[in-house]
């Protein structure tokens, strides 16, 4: 009786929040994965050269080059050594290209790229603010140090020229 219970309790458990969700400020557009029409391809499977798979990457061909006609963009994969996973990841690769290509200031590579190159900068910020304030403190302490000493020195010169002028001479 609890078994039957559990999938009715997962149905009823499902809130209307979740489907009306506020989407991030920093969200990414999404993998684009219909820019590729099988007749704008052409595909071959190649012996792999280099890679996991030992000997048997040298006698299979699980390497897959694709290359779409109309723009000439060519991909080479071989990640793993299943021709039908490679298939499948040269095509989201050659999907990437394609955005780019077609959108080259909103794809999802030029988002992440600006937002890496943003973060860098913030870094360097922060580390040259780091740095200055650092310098700043080494040069206050150094005035401080300088301040210490020349009133020191100024008021031992005084006492040896009060010293001399006040020679009283008999």
């Amino acid at each position: 009786m609890i078994a039957r219970l559990q999938p009715i309790r997962r149905l009823l458990s499902t809130s209307t929040t979740s489907l009306y969700a506020i989407p991030k400020r920093n969200k990414l557009p999404p993998r684009p994965k219909h820019l590729v029409k099988e007749e704008d391809l052409e595909e071959k499977f190649l012996h792999g050269g280099r890679g996991p798979g030992g000997q048997k990457i040298n006698k299979c061909n699980s390497k897959v080059q694709l290359r779409h006609i109309p723009t000439g963009i060519v991909i080479d994969c071989q990640a793993t050594r299943s021709k039908e996973q490679n298939r499948a990841i040269a095509r989201e690769k050659l999907a990437l290209k394609l955005d780019d290509y077609y959108n080259p200031g909103t794809s999802r590579n030029a988002v992440l790229t600006e937002r890496a190159q943003k973060l860098k900068q913030s870094k360097s910020k922060k580390s040259n603010r780091k740095y200055k304030k650092l310098e700043e403190e080494k040069a206050q302490k150094k005035e401080e140090a300088m301040l210490e000493e020349s009133p020191a020195k100024d008021v031992e010169d005084e006492f040896e020229e009060f010293l001399k002028n006040a020679k009283v001479e008999l």
